[in-house]
């Protein structure tokens, strides 16, 4: 062991040998030799060597910390928390394997978070809390979770914990903001929201470089010939809802550039006439011809400050007249009596499963007999239809092979102009259903909810068309097959 500790790892393991060529289950030594095939990275083998001296000597803690540390490495970390669990219940007292078993547990939560198994990550979050109460990093991640799995009140008490440790952490002012704004607390998530800014501001494009960042935030002014450019990349929904501000930039005489997603360009281009619309490039173009920028969600802090100042508009987007019609005489060729565009999916990574909804659920009650479905989901749909029309025989639907959404939005907007009514899950669907006027039923999200959603009511500040239906209505589906049906 003195060897050991000296770094002569040689010769110590060559001792330890000789020890267990003596003694072949002296415990200490197998432990040892485990330790220094973990200090070589040779995992496979510690883990063989330690696991031999618990078998003989299942009591010491330090053996199942250490085990613990290797299963770390290799990336079990169920296994690891495990270890350390068992270390703990033999030394209560120790701090080294105490601070192990945290970091561990923080590790495991953030892999479980990744794996979107939420309630899973909760547990293992509230058990570094349990050994832990300040750890920050904990009371940030936890917080962010529940907020997003819709338990506020518990997210709220998590940040409020957070800033007692660390009062000017910006990230956690971020994330509060959100979750103030989900609320629809406006006054006090926009002040959030600028309090953290140097922590957010670059991250809103994943872009580096962005040649803008130097010039100023816009404060809200309305100085006629101010050049603004308005920019940001969190999706094709955020940057709908964003654009929904673009009439109030105009409206105070700015000057104003829009850089978008490509797909977006023809439909702003046309619909804020006196803008400049550009495709979102990398490397981005230069950014130094404008006097200040912002995020789009930088836009709400000064154009909606509270729920009065959303005005009453109908819609802000302009779908292509001529396709439109064309697509709306097709559509009515069906003879049926309405028109209902149907998306029910979204393949967001995080929160899809949370906010998708089963095809067949959302046909179940609906009128059919009266009824063209009008497919306005993306991706591959064929199957899904194939097996509804199995389950629904009165069921008319069509597929327009015209429109594809990933390659032509412009079209896209034009069909959801041509339907009567949309029912949909809040994804893209939504935001260009609001955004161009059309009567839509948005079922809304068991969890992930999109902060400009807010998280009560029927009625959307942003989109006036939209009824919004949450989780917890009862018999929503009944409720929303009755709106499609018009009673």
């Amino acid at each position: 062991m003195a060897l050991h500790q000296r770094g002569d790892a040689a010769r110590a393991e060559s001792m330890y040998r000789d020890v267990l060529s003596v003694l072949p289950e002296e415990p200490n030594a197998l432990h040892l030799l485990g330790v220094l095939a973990w200090q070589r990275n040779d995992l496979p083998v510690a883990e063989e060597f330690i696991r031999r001296a618990i078998k003989i000597h299942p009591k010491v803690s330090a053996y199942y910390n250490n085990l613990g540390g290797v299963l770390k490495q290799k990336g079990d970390l169920p296994d690891a928390v495990r270890q350390y669990d068992v270390a703990l219940r033999i030394s209560p007292r120790d701090e080294v394997v105490r601070k192990a078993l945290s970091q561990t547990l923080h590790q495991h939560g953030m892999a479980l978070a990744g794996e979107r198994k939420w309630e899973d990550a909760k547990a293992a979050y509230q058990r570094v809390l349990d050994l832990e109460p300040d750890n920050l990093a904990t009371l940030n991640n936890l917080a962010s979770i529940v907020q997003h799995l819709n338990d506020r009140p518990t997210a709220h008490k998590l940040y409020a914990h957070a800033l007692k440790v660390a009062p000017d952490n910006l990230l956690v002012r971020y994330n509060r903001s959100i979750c103030y704004l989900t609320e629809a607390r406006l006054e006090e998530g926009w002040n959030d929201f600028i309090a953290s800014a140097s922590y957010w501001h670059d991250k809103q494009d994943n872009r580096p470089g962005l040649p803008w960042l130097h010039l100023p935030l816009w404060k809200g002014d309305a100085a006629p010939g101010q050049r603004i450019l308005l920019w940001g990349s969190q999706g094709i929904g955020d940057e709908i809802v964003y654009a929904s501000m673009v009439p109030d930039l105009l409206e105070r005489g700015l000057q104003v550039t829009i850089e978008c997603a490509e797909r977006l360009v023809p439909i702003f281009a046309r619909s804020f006439p006196g803008t400049t619309v550009i495709a979102r490039q990398s490397p981005p173009l230069p950014g130094a011809d404008f006097d200040c920028q912002t995020p789009g969600m930088w836009l709400g802090r000064w154009l909606r400050p509270n729920l009065q100042s959303f005005p009453p508009r109908k819609a802000f987007l302009k779908p292509e007249p001529e396709l439109t019609a064309r697509l709306r005489q097709r559509y009515e060729a069906f003879g049926k009596k309405r028109i209902l565009g149907l998306s029910w999916f979204t393949a967001s990574k995080a929160w899809g499963e949370k906010r998708s909804i089963e095809l067949p659920d959302m046909l179940r009650l609906l009128p059919l007999k009266d009824l063209l479905v009008v497919d306005l989901q993306y991706g591959e749909t064929a199957d899904a239809w194939r097996e509804a029309r199995k389950i629904f025989p009165d069921l008319t639907m069509f597929h327009d092979p015209e429109v594809d959404q990933f390659k032509d939005m412009d079209a896209f907007t034009a069909q959801v102009a041509a339907c009567d009514h949309i029912y949909t899950i809040s994804n893209t669907t939504s935001h260009v259903a609001g955004a161009v006027g059309v009567p839509a039923t948005v079922l809304m999200p068991e969890a992930g909810l999109s902060w400009y959603w807010f998280d009560k009511g029927e009625a959307c500040p942003w989109y006036p068309s939209l009824r919004l239906l949450r989780p917890d209505l009862p018999n929503r589906l009944e409720a929303a097959a009755m709106i499609v049906h018009g009673t």
